[in-house]
């Protein structure tokens, strides 16, 4: 390189990181067209604030987050207005302009506290752009940088003309330290908070915050400036006490499934906001030794009621819990129900309980000490956690669908007498309950035996779908422990051995296995079809005993059979004569055999059948799929000896024989086929001495075996399907009969639908959000009922005149639908509120339940929550400025004191900056 050589630089630009911030910022607000005048919203329209757009923009290594928060009417016939309105012709200059938009809100006095979005209370604006960190890791970690995005943003907003306020946050938002501008070019707001944990009892009061948002405007109390107009709101928290509900065991409630209030109320507090609209100063006073703000006589409460954490556990819970890890009992619920109830079991009674095949009466099986020698059994009963003969109620109750179930009302009755005796039961609180008991037996025949929903479960009416309503009873009725639940587990089996040896029906079947059903369903319905086919071999031996005079004992066919053994006269299996002569015998009719039955198959038992199909070679495969063929075969042979395959085809196939041409069919012609084969080797063996395809004893035994050595998690997931969807039936029942809105009908739909698919494929999960639906559905109406006794309660207690029916009703729905707003998934709802009079009825009702009338005044002074505003109309920055609205918003809490500014000044410096 030459020694004389010169560089030319001919761009000295350099970016810097804040320079391209504030060039992405303009974009954003060309991207708004956010240019000139803002439209001012209607007062008689509300709106409520919503996040429209959202753009991420970075300053280095952090991102920022720029949100628009724009105003959307709560009713959709309300149009937004686009633009601000125009000058006409016949308005000149001087006496027309667009106001300020931002100045025309903080002006508004109507922004009380009607509005609960967080801006719209706090600064008294309905459009705004917010700067935010993007994630945890991004924040502005003091003021002087926040001055200085806060400068470069009031920068570009006075060269785009954007009267949109910018509020920026200082660190995250959980912190609420928040800076904001807003300006038209002639006058500008800055908008500041300030958030105290620490709080000072001397900035508690109405007068010690009028005096700081004076001062913090920079002037002193004075006589001639206009007064400032205020309003206030005060919450009061207070309890609600409730007498304890006992819950009444009926034969309706018991029947569909257990429900009805829990023992505590589902929510502990009413909560009071009681608000003063706009008044002038010193209209009222408020100091640290007196306050005027009297609840009883505010302009309007809005109520609330709250729930606590507890309350949120009911009955559905107690049924449904167990299926939830984290709610297990302290139960072992992995054992053998036998072993769980073993200590409450005779040592010398419970190994002789499975064994005998005849039990005279399930209460033979002793439970706890035996009674004294004398007495009979079911006077004393025993200490076992359920009375032999409630027990034996229940048990009927599960095997018995008709009648009116006498003896298991009688029981219960009883069990309603022993819970309520005691002198800590008044007999108000009896009748109490029983009014409250009426609510909860309803039942529409509408919803009867109607599903949402396609459910792999128990049908009703079934004894499957009993015992799984009637062990969630006894999981919630008798609490101590252990519980009842594997007591009535053991009981039902002992009932059922019994049953089965006497042939009685145990299970509904029709047509077969019903796969639809859930798995234990289906083993029942296999048990019954089991006893089934027991009656039909006990019924074909005692015919061929009173023709043939044999042993009365039933054999199965031995392995070794002797084909030319002679079958014995009327023994050849022969049901009916089939109408036609034999084709290799024509002079011989031919016999229809009595045959064998198919062997019906669970879902479990074809899965293991496929299993075991696919584990085989073809010719195993074929031959195992051609048993009941094959016996089929030797049957038909046993009740026709000179037939031949022909006239096998004419009975079981007719298709495969051409009758018109005497010709059997091409497929069966085919050389050494699988039925040719099958018929050869097939001997003449009635179905009374085959093997039995359908071993329905060994099948009988083996499903025995398996419930009696279920342990209680397993009887639980066994009967999950049915108690899901007696659940879900019930509070669909218990629904319709206060009627809901057409979004929780959606949600019943949708909740019914993941039940379905839940039943199908086995989902915890799916289990668990159907399990937290059923609960919340339950919190609901358990609230509906103790607000009917609460405001029944209260109106015993007032002077007329007393809230109308129509009047608590609505309030109980207002309340119940704050309290649950949360609960429910997805709502697009605004948050509902009750807003009241003091002074009404309704307002005295509830003043009555919560004790409200009986605050006293420091009670008042030191609220849970006070929130005041303040606006004034003041001079500044010196007293030869126009005046300007202020506005103060002062929150105070028992963890948290933060006051809110926005602030004007009618001189702006549109070059203003702090670079």
């Amino acid at each position: 390189m030459e020694e004389n050589t010169v560089f030319e630089i001919n761009d000295f630009t350099i970016v810097t990181e804040m320079e391209h911030f504030g060039a992405a910022f303009e974009g954003i607000i060309q991207k708004y067209e956010f240019a000139g005048r803002r439209p001012c919203l209607a007062d008689d329209i509300k709106y409520r604030m919503v996040v429209t757009d959202t753009n991420v923009i970075s300053i280095g290594e952090n991102k920022l987050r720029i949100d628009l928060m724009q105003p959307v009417p709560l009713n959709p016939e309300h149009a937004l207005p686009q633009t601000a309105p125009e000058v006409t012709d016949d308005e000149t200059e001087d006496s027309y302009f667009a106001p300020f938009t931002v100045a025309e809100e903080i002006a508004n006095t109507k922004h009380g506290f009607e509005c609960t979005d967080s801006f719209v209370l706090k600064f008294g604006i309905r459009e705004c752009i917010i700067v935010s960190p993007n994630d945890p890791t991004c924040r502005l970690t003091d003021e002087n940088q926040v001055n200085t995005v806060m400068g470069n943003i009031r920068t570009v907003m006075h060269s785009c003309r954007c009267e949109v306020p910018v509020f920026c946050y200082i660190k995250d938002e959980s912190l609420d330290m928040i800076a904001g501008y807003a300006s038209d070019g002639n006058s500008s707001y800055k908008f500041s908070s300030v958030v105290l944990r620490n709080i000072n009892n001397r900035h508690c009061t109405m007068h010690d915050l009028l005096n700081m948002f004076k001062e913090n405007l920079g002037t002193t109390i004075s006589a001639f400036h206009e007064e400032v107009r205020m309003s206030s709101r005060f919450t009061h928290i207070v309890p609600l006490k409730q007498n304890d509900y006992l819950r009444n065991h009926t034969v309706d409630s018991f029947g569909v499934l257990a429900t009805g209030p829990s023992t505590s109320l589902p929510f502990d507090t009413l909560e009071v906001a009681a608000t003063w609209r706009f008044f002038r100063e010193n209209s009222l006073t408020e100091n640290r030794g007196h306050s005027d703000f009297d609840i009883n006589y505010a302009n309007h409460w809005s109520v609330k009621i709250r729930s606590t954490k507890g309350s949120l556990f009911g009955v559905f819970d107690e049924i449904l819990g167990v299926y939830k890890e984290e709610t297990r009992k302290a139960i072992r619920s992995d054992l053998n129900c036998a072993t769980i109830m073993g200590k409450h079991y005779t040592q010398k009674d419970l190994p002789n309980a499975f064994q005998k095949l005849t039990v005279n009466s399930a209460s033979e099986v002793k439970i706890g000490k035996h009674g004294e020698v004398g007495k009979p059994a079911d006077e004393d009963g025993t200490n076992g956690p359920m009375s032999p003969v409630l027990m034996r109620s229940w048990v009927e109750y599960i095997f018995n669908n008709q009648g009116e179930h006498e003896v298991l009302s009688h029981e219960l009755n009883l069990l309603n007498a022993a819970s309520m005796s005691g002198e800590q039961y008044s007999e108000e609180d009896l009748v109490n309950n029983v009014k409250l008991d009426t609510l909860f037996n309803y039942q529409d025949p509408k919803m009867a035996n109607s599903f949402l929903a396609p459910y792999k479960c128990a049908k009703k009416r079934t004894t499957t779908w009993r015992l799984s309503v009637a062990l969630a009873n006894a999981r919630v009725f008798l609490k101590d422990q252990p519980r009842a639940e594997p007591q009535l587990w053991i009981e039902f089996l002992l009932a059922l051995r019994k049953k089965y040896e006497k042939m009685e029906t145990v299970e509904y079947v029709n047509n077969g296995i019903d796969h639809l059903q859930c798995a234990f369903s289906q083993k029942m319905q296999m048990l019954q079809m089991c006893i089934d086919a027991r009656q039909k071999r006990h019924k074909m031996f005692d015919s061929a005993h009173s023709a043939s005079n044999t042993s009365d004992e039933f054999f199965d066919a031995n392995d070794s059979f002797n084909a030319d053994t002679t079958l014995e006269p009327n023994n050849e299996g022969r049901l009916k004569l089939a109408g036609m002569n034999l084709v290799g015998n024509p002079s011989e009719p031919m016999y229809i055999p009595i045959t064998q039955d198919s062997c019906p198959l669970t879902d479990e038992m074809i899965d293991a059948r496929n299993e075991h199909l696919f584990s085989l070679d073809e010719e195993e495969r074929v031959n195992l799929q051609m048993e009941l063929v094959k016996s089929d075969m030797q049957s038909f042979k046993a009740a026709n000896p000179d037939s031949v395959f022909a006239d096998f085809l004419r009975w079981h196939s007719p298709k495969d024989y051409d009758e018109a041409t005497d010709s059997i069919s091409e497929r069966m012609l085919i050389p050494n086929n699988v039925w040719i084969r099958s018929w050869e080797a097939a001997q003449p063996i009635p179905v009374a001495s085959q093997a039995r395809i359908f071993n329905d004893t060994k099948i009988a035994e083996e499903i025995f075996e398996l419930f009696n050595a279920a342990t209680l998690d397993q009887v639980r997931e066994w009967m999950k399907p049915s108690i899901f969807a007696a659940t879900l039936e019930r509070l669909t029942e218990i629904q319709s009969s206060y009627g809901v809105s057409e979004e929780k009908q959606k949600q019943n739909v949708k909740i019914a639908k993941v039940l379905a698919s839940a039943t199908m494929n086995k989902s915890a999960s799916e289990y668990d959000d159907v399990a937290r639906y059923c609960s919340q559905v339950e919190m609901i109406h358990n609230m509906k009922v103790h607000l009917i006794q609460l405001f029944q309660n209260a109106k015993e207690k007032m002077h007329p005149p007393h809230p109308s029916e129509s009047d608590v009703q609505a309030a109980i729905k207002q309340l119940v639908n704050i309290a649950v707003h949360n609960l429910w998934e997805d709502s697009e709802e605004e948050e509902p509120e009750l807003i009241v009079k003091p002074q009404d009825p309704i307002g005295r009702a509830l003043a009555s339940m919560g004790k409200l009338n009986e605050l006293t005044e420091q009670q008042l002074i030191k609220g849970h929550r006070k929130e005041y505003i303040f606006i004034w109309d003041f001079k500044r920055p010196s007293t030869t400025t126009l005046p300007m609205s202020h506005r103060m918003y002062a929150d105070l809490r028992q963890d948290k004191h933060s006051l809110y500014f926005a602030v004007g000044n009618d001189c702006n410096f549109s070059n203003a900056s702090f670079l």
